[in-house]
């Protein structure tokens, strides 16, 4: 797993990789993590440190910049380097209504954690794989106090898993009421897909938070997007607009959502689904989600 990582890593566009490999990686804890990523820090001196806003990412990533006494802009959406090599950092602030740019200027290395899927994957290209730094984990196991008993499945079906989905359909305002909602999760079951909202519909209580579609909310890229009584403020947009294909259900066709939508119906939304969920239905059979996605 890792040598296919490095591998891909190098597909991917990197000139050079650092590699930490020990048993003691084999499973995540945060200090044996911090402790290689902080002696890999100390070592080569990187101006910039980038990790995902994951679960995991967004543990090891506080720990690593307490560690090394440095800044840390977590949650990013946005990155850019000035020419000075300082590091322009945008994330959401003040519940999503503005986007602010931070600079950390005094400190090294410059710190900041990403949003899954909030950027484009760069084209693949199969090459040989390069120059690869090996650094020893300078740890031992009676060093570090978290111990792995074991593992538990996660059995909570009906978490989101938006950020990685092939398929979503979310609703909004436009349905009128809760029970609305409904029609969307019938129709995200019948083609295989997740399904969400946009931000209203968390404030009013309709749909949990880690349902949110936007830019406070889970930012997406699937293949199709399927947006049910949305109008398409400038938050959701910034969720969505990665999306390959995105169908747009409206009543009002000065919406929003169909200046970046590919596909715009101008209709009433709870008329439409149950029958585009019926349509699906009756052409997909159980086994055909995966073609519907690919």
């Amino acid at each position: 797993a890792t040598q296919h990582a490095v591998a891909e890593a190098f597909a991917y566009g990197a000139d050079l990789v650092y590699l930490v490999e020990a048993p003691l990686l084999a499973d995540y804890r945060n200090e044996p993590f911090t402790k290689a990523m902080t002696d890999l820090v100390n070592a080569h001196k990187p101006e910039i440190l980038l990790l995902g806003a994951t679960t995991l990412g967004r543990d090891l990533a506080g720990s690593v910049a307490t560690t090394l006494l440095t800044g840390l802009t977590a949650d990013c959406t946005e990155l850019d380097v000035d020419v000075d090599g300082s590091l322009a950092a945008t994330r959401p602030t003040f519940g999503g209504s503005l986007l602010c740019t931070i600079y950390t200027l005094n400190y090294r290395p410059q710190m900041a954690t990403v949003r899954p899927r909030v950027m484009a994957m760069p084209p693949r290209t199969d090459k040989p794989v390069g120059r690869v730094i090996r650094h020893q984990l300078s740890i031992a196991e009676e060093e570090i106090i978290t111990k792995v008993l074991g593992f538990k499945l996660d059995r909570q079906s009906a978490k989101a898993n938006l950020a990685y989905a092939d398929i979503v359909v979310a609703g909004g305002l436009g349905l009128g009421s809760a029970e609305n909602l409904q029609l969307v999760t019938n129709l995200a079951r019948a083609i295989g897909a997740e399904y969400g909202c946009s931000r209203p519909l968390v404030q009013k209580g309709w749909m949990p938070a880690d349902r949110q579609i936007g830019q406070t909310g889970k930012t997406i890229r699937p293949k199709l997007y399927i947006a049910a009584g949305i109008s398409g403020a400038i938050q959701h947009r910034v969720g969505v607009e990665g999306a390959d294909l995105i169908v747009a259900i409206n009543t009002d066709p000065n919406a929003p959502i169909f200046d970046f939508a590919h596909l715009g119906i101008v209709t009433d939304a709870i008329r439409f689904l149950p029958a585009l969920t019926e349509a699906f239905t009756r052409r997909l059979s159980p086994h055909s989600h995966d073609k519907l996605a690919s």
